[in-house]
């Protein structure tokens, strides 16, 4: 049941995209005639190829919706948390008294109170019983461990879909003007040494998907 904003960070690099090229200039693949410097020169420059990144960091904790999908999984889980620990709690008290059924018979015995086998087999038989419903219930509380567990998996799975596609959807709109040949996503300043400043388009990118994002109303 971790914080779906881990698990976030890895889904949003790829919406974001690690090579996000648009539309190049249509005679990239033209053969220059000109000297191999000045070909080497001219394909660097940041005029004829520009570029900028995103923190995806900043983005997840300043970007409402996704602000909204962390809490809506976050909720989820401490709804499963509850179901089980609840359960589980009923599980031991109901174990503690078997225990205690099992401790009177024991006394019962060392003390001759059960004079006869027909007594005995009768208290044994109960004692089995109980033994055998609580060993299915706890395997029903493993079940329901499992289950919770897969259920949160799926849960955060969807809500990850949901926001790498609206972070898809929303670069194609973005840079529908062609400003920027490459978008680079960058989680915990791994995966860039170094870029100036200018070239961190996080609160632009951000501010803008704020604008569009419309909270569903509780």
């Amino acid at each position: 049941m971790k914080n779906i904003n881990t698990i976030l960070l890895a889904v949003l690099c790829v919406a974001v995209g690690i090579l996000y090229v648009l539309h190049f200039s249509s005679d990239k693949c033209k053969v220059s005639s000109a000297p191999v410097s000045t070909v080497v020169a001219s394909s660097v420059s940041i005029d004829s190829f520009p570029i900028a990144y995103v923190n995806v960091d900043t983005l997840l904790l300043t970007y409402q919706y996704a602000k909204d999908l962390n809490e809506s999984l976050l909720k989820k889980q401490e709804k499963s948390r509850k179901e089980f620990n609840d359960k589980e709690a009923r599980m031991r008290t109901e174990y503690a008294a078997y225990l205690k059924m099992v401790e009177d018979y024991q006394k019962k015995l060392a003390t001759g109170q059960i004079l006869t086998q027909e007594t005995k087999e009768k208290e044994e038989a109960v004692l089995y019983k109980e033994q055998s419903r609580l060993e299915k219930k706890q395997k029903e509380l493993k079940d329901l461990d499992q289950r919770l567990n897969q259920e949160l998996f799926l849960e955060q799975q969807k809500l990850n879909s949901q926001l790498r596609d609206t972070i898809n959807a929303f670069f194609a709109i973005y840079n529908q003007d062609k400003r920027y040949k490459m978008i680079l996503c960058d989680t915990g300043n791994d995966n860039i040494f170094f870029a100036e400043d200018y070239l961190n388009i996080t609160k632009d990118v951000v501010d803008a998907l704020n604008k569009k994002y419309t909270p569903v109303q509780k």
